[in-house]
């Protein structure tokens, strides 16, 4: 995301703090006041070390908002410089990610940095920055994003970024980045305003909000492939993605197949494994519909596996499909098995068959011959 965008959502609570701390700081100055005795004035005050440590940062926040684009890029520069002597780094960045703590930079010194201000930046510190800015701004919108798509009210998420947008300072302000985000804003509320029900689709690559609505709609979730939990809790972020982006059309995820509106989940990134855990829902993670349709869906899977199988077309015969049949057992997760009722009767069952089957082509010299005719599936079940 582009400098203009994203401010730190502190800015909003700014007063409130201010005044509140003000009080803390003029309680812990009385507290720690020189001796008096009697009615005698004293002639100095001690300030504790919580007074002296807010007036500290009362000052910096004061000088951070007064001080023009080339002040704070001068003093962003020495903390850059001073992070790294400190962390034994030479970028923000580290395998793409930020390691740099920005909590205590402003958003104007962020701004000042993303736009590489007096060109004392370095596009690894450029790009820092930006994130930063776009990840206090994506903080700020969370819950108007929510709101938009529960009440189909995308004109208040784009009028909240609108005022997140114009909470920018005067340097900001004078970016080619704000102003054309500030117009893509101005587009897009006009657009939603007549779109009621849906995010409008503005086709403009500054709009913030049509980003990080594209961004929430898409699951960026990993998994750890032998950890149940970890799993469930990626199968919820795609189900979550796909919800999200029916929203933004204007329309909902739904889950049986006989219904003609809505927009109907897909589950084709999803593994069997995946499936089963949805399908079982241990730790109520899922809702009635989600589980029911990835149980359909893995029956489904299941019974297309058994028929290929079990086709003769395939070769192998009646020991080649139970040798076959036995493979897709063994490589079952537990979680899978649990969903499809395969216990170990099953497959006690299958190896056994397999093992009749070996023994009789074994004695048997024109075995091929004798054994023309495809078992029923129920046999091995």
């Amino acid at each position: 995301m582009t400098a203009a965008i994203g401010s730190s959502t502190a800015g909003s609570t700014t007063s409130a703090y201010s005044a509140t701390n003000t009080s803390a700081a003029a309680d812990a100055a009385s507290s720690t006041s020189s001796n008096t005795d009697g009615g005698r004035d004293s002639d100095s005050v001690t300030l504790s070390d919580t007074a002296k440590a807010y007036l500290a940062t009362t000052a910096a926040s004061d000088t951070s908002e007064t001080s023009t684009a080339p002040d704070l890029a001068a003093q962003a520069r020495a903390w850059f410089d001073e992070q790294y002597g400190k962390l034994g780094v030479t970028s923000p960045l580290i395998d793409g990610e930020v390691a740099v703590d920005f909590t205590g930079q402003s958003r104007a010194t962020l701004a000042a940095v993303a736009a590489n201000a007096k060109g004392l930046f370095s596009p690894d510190e450029q790009k820092a920055a930006a994130q930063a800015l776009q990840s206090r701004f994506e903080s700020a919108m969370a819950s108007h994003v929510v709101l938009a798509r529960h009440t189909g009210d995308y004109a208040s998420l784009y009028q909240a970024a609108s005022d997140y947008l114009n909470a920018a300072g005067d340097d900001e302000r004078s970016t080619v980045a704000w102003k054309l985000q500030s117009q893509a804003l101005a587009q897009g509320l006009t657009a939603a305003s007549k779109s009621w029900g849906k995010a409008p689709d503005t086709g403009n690559v500054d709009d913030p909000v049509r980003a990080l609505l594209d961004k929430t709609a898409q699951s960026t979730a990993t998994a750890d492939a032998g950890d149940p939990a970890s799993l469930a809790a990626q199968a919820r972020a795609m189900l979550d993605a796909q919800a999200n982006k029916a929203r933004d059309s204007g329309t909902e995820l739904v889950f049986d197949k006989a219904r003609r509106v809505g927009t109907q989940v897909d589950f084709s990134k999803f593994d069997n494994q995946s499936l089963a855990l949805v399908a079982l829902n241990q730790d109520g993670s899922f809702s009635g519909e989600e589980a029911r349709a990835a149980r359909k869906e893995l029956d489904q899977r299941n019974r297309t596996t058994l028929m290929n199988a079990f086709d003769p077309s395939n070769g192998g015969g009646v020991a080649g499909a139970s040798l076959a049949l036995l493979s897709l057992y063994s490589g079952m997760s537990a979680a899978e098995k649990a969903a499809l009722g395969y216990g170990d009767r099953v497959q006690n069952q299958i190896v056994q068959s397999y093992r009749t089957i070996s023994m009789l082509q074994q004695s048997t010299a024109d075995s091929s011959a004798g054994s023309s005719a495809t078992p029923s599936l129920s046999s091995y079940f």
